[in-house]
């Protein structure tokens, strides 16, 4: 099983200079479309023969956000990333959920969050890409944080961060439902430190069953270091 890795493990690198640097390990890469790595269209990708998939612009985007104008330009900027995607024959983009900023305001955050989910898996369909939602770490106000919000989701293919999972002790509730895409990495329970696999508390070994039984095609290794994601494809391919 081909595995990806994330640009994270080199966001310090300008972006040329961190695919160079990931070539000689992998064929597949994640590209983190955000701060040293945002890129409005593909033709720095389009050098490299990588197979890509995009992470869309989190930091700055709230697609829940109950400011209309917030809201529209947070999902603007998530079907950027899905024409990123067609013009880089990448098949997935991945983008988060959102958060309320005040817990008056969920209902109009829920509403908002269907609003921008709607119009994101509509232009998903007609440009022929996967864009999945991401579970959220234990971050303030974010949705996605447990099980409990999937139904908010609305059929929206679903990316399991298992590290994010971990952070919020809800790994195993997420390991039962269904995901298409999914960010490896490791943490001890209480940070979200994007660390190798076998340096936290992470069960791997069931990661791992998970993703077969759901047939995931391209892990992809989400570590904050060059270092972390080659010891963690070593684990993760001793076990797929």
């Amino acid at each position: 099983m081909p595995l990806s890795f994330s640009t994270h493990c080199v966001s310090a690198l300008p972006l040329d200079e961190a695919l160079c640097t990931l070539a000689p390990h992998t064929t597949h890469v994640e590209v983190m479309n955000d701060g040293r790595h945002y890129i409005e269209d593909a033709e720095p990708l389009l050098s490299h023969s990588f197979t890509y998939s995009i992470h869309a612009p989190a930091r700055s985007v709230n697609i829940a956000s109950v400011l209309e104008p917030i809201r529209r330009a947070s999902t603007e900027i998530i079907c950027d990333s899905i024409e990123l995607a067609v013009q880089a024959d990448a098949k997935t983009v991945v983008f988060h959920p959102g958060y309320y900023a005040f817990t008056e305001e969920y209902g109009k955050a829920v509403s908002s969050l269907k609003q921008s989910l709607a119009a994101i898996n509509a232009y998903a369909e007609d440009a022929g890409v996967t864009a999945c939602v991401e579970n959220m770490g234990n971050w303030g106000y974010f949705f996605l944080k447990d099980t409990a919000d999937i139904p908010l989701t609305a059929g929206t293919p679903f990316c399991l961060d298992i590290g994010h999972a971990h952070e919020c002790a809800a790994l195993d509730a997420f390991l039962e439902v269904p995901f298409s895409h999914i960010h490896v990495h490791d943490n001890d329970g209480t940070s979200d430190a994007h660390a190798a696999l076998g340096e936290g508390t992470i069960d791997i070994s069931q990661v791992a069953e998970a993703i077969r039984r759901f047939e995931v095609s391209c892990p992809v290794i989400e570590c904050a270091s060059l270092e972390a994601s080659l010891a963690s494809a070593k684990v993760l391919e001793g076990l797929l």
